[in-house]
């Protein structure tokens, strides 16, 4: 793993890092989060123009897009003709690396930058806050991690760095007043190189800053799943929870896990003629409308889970501040650790459904056959 040193820290350091990959001719163009002209949002752009980069904030304090579900957008009917750039954070970094595997990114000609990520404010809190002032609160406390998110999915993040990504741009560790650039494939090493760019050799203190974070946000994370998985253990308990749900299904929209072409859940399967609906009611003694809330979100986990990045985007998009993001997190990782994958890790770690064989879960539960002896 090679590492250099540019100077500066936070946001101003990787703009000019992004401006001197343009100067050079390492890339074409540039995807990067930018500020609208209100400051109350921060959509990704593509540019070549450094004006434009200099205009961008690309560790940005919301998350306005899933930056996974733009590069899909951007790559998966082929491949770019021109080496790009794109900067992310590590749940998106992640978010690449699994729909990658799954055919729904094409990574040929993306430099993919993932960055040390502190985590930011939920979209309502931003929306109905001074924009201005948090987005300043979040830069000063960037360089140094003194940001505290309020957001629950980056309060219990256990991956605040981009292991991932082709390059990892950071400042955990890093020298006073400065950031550090990690490549972790050859070919970034070899552009580093070319780049003329002052080199380390040791990374000891960055692996103790991480191991810091980890450790932190470790402990929040069990707390909250120990408070939050008595809330909604059973279905009852469930539904509660749910029950403001208003079937908008935003939280499939964002999802960057989301991908199929034709959803089940929009598909004439679902659809349901008046004699059905009168049935229904007349066998439950009354029908919620609209119905099926439940099937929808435990649809969706079976789908999903494996892959889920707890990124959080699902419950931003909630207009009814049901805690989606929280439910999936927590079933996404019991999911996750049977089968002893983390999703977005590595290009060669497959997917758990790919690797099925009917003989595993033994272990887990009893045959039908056996039950009947």
């Amino acid at each position: 793993m090679k590492a250099a040193v540019v100077e500066n820290r936070g946001g101003q350091a990787l703009k000019g890092f992004l401006k001197l990959l343009l100067e050079k001719g390492v890339v074409a163009g540039v995807v990067v989060a930018s500020p609208t002209e209100k400051g109350d949002s921060y959509p990704f752009i593509l540019t070549s123009d450094p004006e434009e980069i200099d205009a961008s904030c690309p560790i940005a304090p919301i998350i306005t897009q899933q930056g996974a579900r733009v590069v899909s957008k951007l790559t998966k009917k082929g491949t770019l003709r021109r080496s790009t750039a794109v900067v992310l954070r590590p749940c998106e970094v992640r978010g690449v690396v699994e729909l990658a595997k799954i055919k729904q990114v094409n990574l040929d000609n993306l430099l993919i930058i993932g960055y040390d990520c502190p985590g930011v404010y939920p979209l309502a809190t931003f929306s109905e806050g001074n924009a201005a002032e948090m987005q300043q609160e979040h830069q000063e406390a960037y360089p140094g991690f003194g940001f505290n998110p309020p957001r629950p999915a980056c309060q219990t993040c256990l991956n605040p760095v981009a292991a991932s990504a082709h390059l990892e741009f950071g400042v955990l560790g890093a020298p006073e007043g400065k950031s550090l650039v990690v490549a972790h494939t050859e070919k970034v090493a070899e552009v580093l190189e070319q780049l003329g760019l002052p080199t380390v050799e040791e990374l000891e203190q960055r692996e103790k800053s991480i191991a810091e974070v980890i450790e932190k946000r470790q402990a929040a994370r069990e707390s909250l799943f120990a408070e939050f998985s008595a809330a909604v253990n059973g279905p009852e308990n469930l539904m509660k929870t749910l029950a403001s749900c208003i079937n908008c299904r935003n939280c499939m929209r964002v999802c960057p896990i989301c991908f199929c072409r034709e959803c089940f859940f929009q598909s004439d399967a679902v659809k349901v003629d008046p004699p059905n609906y009168l049935m229904r009611a007349e066998r439950k003694g009354g029908l919620r409308f609209l119905p099926d809330t439940l099937l929808f979100h435990l649809g969706r986990m079976n789908h999903m889970a494996t892959s889920c990045l707890a990124c959080g985007a699902c419950e931003d998009a909630c207009p009814a501040m049901v805690p989606v993001g929280r439910i999936f997190s927590l079933v996404g990782e019991q999911v996750q650790s049977v089968f002893d994958y983390t999703p977005g890790a590595s290009l060669e770690d497959p997917l758990p459904y790919l690797e099925y064989q009917e003989e595993e879960f033994h272990q887990w539960e009893v045959p039908y056959q056996e039950r009947l002896e």
